[in-house]
């Protein structure tokens, strides 16, 4: 499976407030933005790392 088809796949499964903070990371990189510091900043990367994203609640619970 090619990288195209990957990303494909799982955009499918993704939801809508997920897949909002992908399009502006897409968006970003689609501008030619290669530097990830002031992707580091930005509000979507902010909102991935927040308490609310954290998989391993979900992972690791009893």
């Amino acid at each position: 499976m090619n990288i195209r088809q990957k990303l494909l796949t799982i955009i499918e499964q993704l939801l809508d407030d997920k897949l909002t903070t992908l399009l502006k990371l897409a968006l970003f990189l689609k501008n030619g933005q290669e530097s990830v510091q002031p992707m580091l900043a930005s509000q979507a990367y902010q909102d991935w790392l927040s308490a609310e994203n954290d998989i391993y609640d979900e992972l690791f619970a009893d």
